[in-house]
């Protein structure tokens, strides 16, 4: 995608004002295809591991690929240390997604901000029981709980 991430169905190319043309009152963002956190993620899950068994097939794009999606996950982080996800009851969903995504591309919690951020996100939210469970309003409210 244009930002280093990956849509769903097809490559985000119409312009964003399209959206204003939305018929639909009850769905944003529908009509321009989006860029999301956990395709990015499973894509950089895919192409590390893709790489370790083909280490010269297409070597410069993977790496390039590796490298912006990693940049578009980093700019997706919310100011709380979060992602906020679409396919998945939401923050914890998504933050899930890009953590494992993070460190299969190399990164670790002493050389990525973006993963100290999370893991105290995921700290400050994680219940007595030890649990992590998480509001299915956290959608509509964008906020996680």
């Amino acid at each position: 995608g244009k930002k280093g991430g990956l849509p769903v169905w097809e490559p985000s190319e119409a312009v964003e004002w399209l959206e204003l043309l939305n018929p639909i009152e009850f769905f944003e963002e529908t009509i321009v295809e989006l860029e999301y956190v956990e395709c990015t993620a499973s894509a950089i899950q895919a192409l590390v591991l893709f790489k370790k068994l083909y280490p010269e097939h297409r070597k410069k794009e993977v790496e390039n690929f590796i490298a912006n999606a990693v940049r578009f996950l980093e700019d997706k982080q919310t100011s709380d240390g979060s992602w906020y996800g679409n396919w998945g009851i939401y923050f914890t969903y998504a933050s899930w997604f890009a953590l494992g995504a993070l460190v299969a591309a190399g990164k670790t919690y002493e050389n990525c901000a973006a993963i100290r951020k999370a893991v105290k996100f995921l700290l400050t939210i994680q219940r007595e029981d030890g649990g992590w469970g998480e509001s299915h309003l956290s959608c509509s409210k964008k906020v996680c709980r």
